[in-house]
């Protein structure tokens, strides 16, 4: 007992905290948000390294030492306080025109992702932050909402373990918006859209009701906050996930005619975070798809008999697909992948008399950074400790 508290004492003692504040000023009359990110101490950063995107980012200032080399903004901040500041443009249509961040005169949904480069920080030995994302609204504009979990000041706490530098990433709406809002086990669920707009904000925090018990034995680790939302057109007609949330287009069903759920297949990404290696995207969007329809079925939201229909109209719609792996996995191809993975949770299950399932590979996964076939092939044959037929198939080769 004595040496696990010094060392957790030792470690407490070897960390260096420091605060770091980020603000963004929405400015909708020039599409733009004014973003600064304020250090306590600059001393304790080396350096942080940007990726600046030429179409939307500018102006770029700071104290200290600021050098723009290509896409690279390299900033070497001063002893004591130090603010590095840009503008950020909000409006982005994919090639079909549709928006994938916008901003009214009333509203705006966005990425923090978008508004606030990428970095890497270059910092001295045990320098950790504690970040805080403020927001300084247009006149009128009524509230503002995040993935982030919200201080009684209004602030957001921006906490991700596994980086020393925090950077408020994910989905974030602020305006004049309306929120329904509940906690469900341990997680704040926060569904907001523009007043006026169509999202089913009731059905997606009755339906998280109804599968919340099925999504937490499944995959564990659950975010503390998540927010979704929404907005009709000219939004773009689909949806996205990103860190704590995701967005979904307000005429979106919850769950579709063909049994599966753009809600839970996007809730998957959120919470799982799994990325494909080159050529094995299809375990990512594969698992997504997988539990978008597998959750409802486990919560009793789905029969044998329907479930067995969802199952063939997949194997219909894939039925030309000769291989998995490619960069992009969609359509028929996830649908393919769906099947191959009912069956490896079928065969795990059969080998290991139900002591484990797929959902025992799904968390080892989540583990990793981006994963392979060899990470999804070497933990679910440790799982069972041997080869799997569903596994070899020239399907994966």
């Amino acid at each position: 007992m004595w040496c696990t508290f010094a060392l957790t004492a030792f470690a407490k003692s070897s960390e260096r905290p420091y605060s770091v504040d980020f603000t963004i000023t929405l400015l909708p009359d020039q599409n733009v948000a004014k973003v600064s990110i304020y250090l306590e101490d600059g001393s304790l950063l080396r350096l942080i390294d940007f990726h600046i995107k030429a179409d939307q980012h500018s102006d770029l200032k700071a104290d200290g030492k600021l050098s723009i080399v290509g896409d690279r903004a390299i900033w070497t901040p001063p002893k004591g306080p130090a603010t590095f500041s840009l503008t950020a443009k909000i409006n982005h249509q994919r090639k079909n025109m549709k928006y994938d961040s916008r901003m009214t005169s009333d509203w705006a949904i966005f990425r923090g992702d978008d508004l606030i480069p990428a970095a890497k920080v270059d910092s001295i030995k045990g320098a950790t932050s504690r970040a805080k994302l403020h927001f300084v609204l247009p006149h009128g504009w009524t509230t503002v909402e995040t993935g982030w979990p919200r201080e009684s000041d209004g602030s957001f706490v921006i906490d991700n373990p596994k980086r020393h530098f925090d950077r408020p990433v994910g989905w974030m709406i602020a305006g004049k918006i309306s929120t329904q809002n509940d906690i469900i086990e341990a997680t704040e669920i926060s569904v907001g859209e523009p007043i006026g707009s169509s999202l089913k904000r009731m059905e997606i925090l009755t339906f998280f009701n109804l599968v919340w018990d099925e999504v937490q034995l499944a995959f564990r680790k659950l975010p503390r906050k998540l927010l979704v939302v929404g907005a009709g057109d000219p939004m773009w007609r689909g949806a996205l996930s990103a860190p704590n949330s995701l967005f979904m287009h307000a005429d979106r069903p919850i769950i579709s005619e063909n049994g599966t759920s753009t809600l839970l297949h996007e809730l998957t990404h959120v919470v799982t975070r799994i990325r494909g290696k080159m050529n094995d995207d299809w375990i990512a969007e594969g698992l997504a798809e997988f539990y978008s329809t597998e959750l409802i079925y486990r919560a009793g939201g789905m029969t044998d008999s329907r479930y067995q229909k969802v199952r063939n109209w997949l194997k219909q719609w894939s039925i030309n697909v000769t291989t998995l792996r490619v960069v992009n996995s969609k359509g028929p191809i996830s649908a393919r992948a769906v099947i191959l993975l009912q069956d490896l949770d079928r065969e795990i299950q059969t080998l290991t008399n139900k002591k484990h399932n797929i959902d025992d590979v799904t968390r080892e996964l989540m583990e990793l950074s981006k994963v392979s076939l060899d990470d999804l092939r070497r933990i679910s044959e440790n799982l069972v400790e041997g080869k799997l037929k569903t596994l070899n198939t020239p399907l994966l080769k």
